[in-house]
């Protein structure tokens, strides 16, 4: 099998947001956003919060994890999604627009429906550990 650019391990450092408009959003993971996206013999694990240590009244602390078979072609991270906490992703492709520069990851899902606000995300994400080889 062919190693994968990107194996290893990846905390998530920033969340950000806008709406279908363009226009700025609040960071979707809070200002303290916790995330690790674990990528290994073609299979990658993630999940995602929002790490404040406290929230608005009336405001949910966002969450998702899912994982599954991955690859990666240079430009897009497939996920073929076997387990998640979004029953909806079960058996469905998470595909994310990424890109590598170093140990630097950024991930951008498409456009979709959160909370009732359609929004286009990107996730940055820095390399913890690297498996030898």
């Amino acid at each position: 099998m062919q190693p994968n650019p990107l194996d290893g391990i990846w905390r998530l450092v920033e969340a950000r947001a806008i709406d279908q408009h363009g226009q700025p959003l609040p960071p979707p993971y809070g200002h303290a956003p916790l995330g690790t996206v674990q990528i290994q013999d073609g299979r990658m694990l993630a999940a995602l919060c929002n790490g404040d240590a406290g929230l608005a009244p009336g405001f949910a602390r966002e969450y998702v994890s899912y994982g599954g078979p991955c690859g990666f072609d240079g430009e897009q991270l497939t996920t073929e999604v076997d387990l998640s906490a979004r029953p909806d992703w079960l058996g469905a492709p998470q595909i994310r627009q990424a890109e590598l520069t170093g140990d630097r990851l950024v991930l951008r899902p498409p456009l979709r429906e959160y909370g009732g606000v359609m929004q286009r995300r990107e996730l940055i994400w820095e390399r913890v550990w690297r498996p030898r080889g």
